[in-house]
């Protein structure tokens, strides 16, 4: 236990799930915090109360041969839509309204693993196991655009695109035409979707294995799939290296670190908090950039996939099957 952080971060609720469900993969708050839209390990939506976790409807159960929720996104503008991929190839749209649910799309022999929503509500690009990136128009569910390696490509042209999968996609909040993607192929990648003919950025080096790519303003915020070193800060503009980010009292461990979700700590709008979880530090990590320390933390006890904040509530979950919401008090 991180004793000196205990009385920063507590857990406000623990709701403990069926085996069945065989752990959750995405969770994510509504734009206000009263809903929850979670996906798990068999194949089952969920709608659940933003504050305490419980079950408020079933849009779509799993079976045990079902492929898991990877990743869950709502509509900044229809906040009753969100949207859920799942490893299986379908993108689903779901209301929370109506609690119901249907297919949005269907990337035959994909496995979509991050999907985002831009923030004026217009497009939903989707990312997965083919390593391409597509570009939707979420009114009408049609393909406007993909970004995807050709085999007849010269190596300069397949420079451009993705190489391997793909776990992490993000539109930026500021700039509504940039995405930035990352995956196994140990880049990061910029899109202007402008641009048709690929990539207009590079950053060389995360290797992303989750939902582990956030932004704020010009900075990018990486968390990668290794022993050390695993968070970093880029630059928008120029794809460079501002800072590798290693807390100087976060415990020692034999684990590595191993990151497979990090994200900017909405109840810090200065930026400076960052969450970070994964199969290595044993649990969630609030960490500060400015002073590279870890300033509070949640334990777990295993791997962790999923992170979400909504002003200082946290919600996250992986493995075990427990969804965890907690709150981190920085005020104090």
């Amino acid at each position: 236990m991180r004793q000196s952080v205990k009385n920063l971060c507590l857990i406000t609720h623990e709701v403990r799930l069926i085996e069945s469900l065989r752990g959750l993969y995405s969770a994510r708050f509504s734009k206000t915090g009263e809903i929850i839209a979670a996906g798990f390990g068999n194949g089952s939506i969920q709608i659940r109360n933003g504050e305490t976790g419980e079950l408020e409807g079933t849009l779509k159960s799993g079976l045990e041969s079902s492929m898991p929720i990877m990743c869950c996104r709502f509509n900044p503008i229809y906040s009753e839509i969100f949207y859920a991929s799942s490893a299986c190839g379908i993108i689903f749209m779901c209301n929370t309204y109506t609690e119901e649910f249907s297919k949005f799309t269907f990337e035959p022999k994909n496995e979509v693993n991050a999907i985002d929503v831009s923030i004026t509500g217009d497009y939903l690009v989707s990312c997965g196991k083919d390593a391409a990136v597509r570009l939707y128009n979420t009114q009408t569910a049609q393909l406007i655009l993909t970004y995807k390696k050709k085999d007849v490509f010269t190596e300069s042209k397949a420079a451009n695109f993705h190489r391997m999968r793909i776990f992490a996609a993000r539109f930026h909040k500021e700039y509504p035409d940039l995405i930035i993607t990352g995956g196994w192929d140990q880049t990061v990648r910029i899109w202007d979707i402008r641009v048709p003919n690929g990539s207009i950025r590079i950053i060389k080096g995360p290797h992303i294995c989750g939902d582990a790519i956030d932004m704020h303003k010009t900075c990018i915020l990486t968390g990668s799939w290794i022993v050390r070193d695993s968070l970093q800060i880029w630059d928008l503009m120029s794809a460079k290296l501002i800072d590798t980010i290693n807390p100087y009292n976060r415990p020692s461990t034999l684990n590595g670190e191993f990151l497979y979700a990090v994200q900017y700590f909405n109840g810090d709008p200065h930026g400076d908090l960052v969450l970070a979880g994964g199969s290595g530090i044993g649990g969630v990590e609030i960490i500060s950039l400015r002073e590279k320390k870890v300033m509070g933390s949640f334990d777990a006890i295993k791997p962790i996939f999923t992170i979400d904040s909504y002003q200082t509530a946290i919600i996250f979950g992986g493995i075990e099957s427990v969804i965890k919401l907690g709150d981190y008090n920085f005020s104090n």
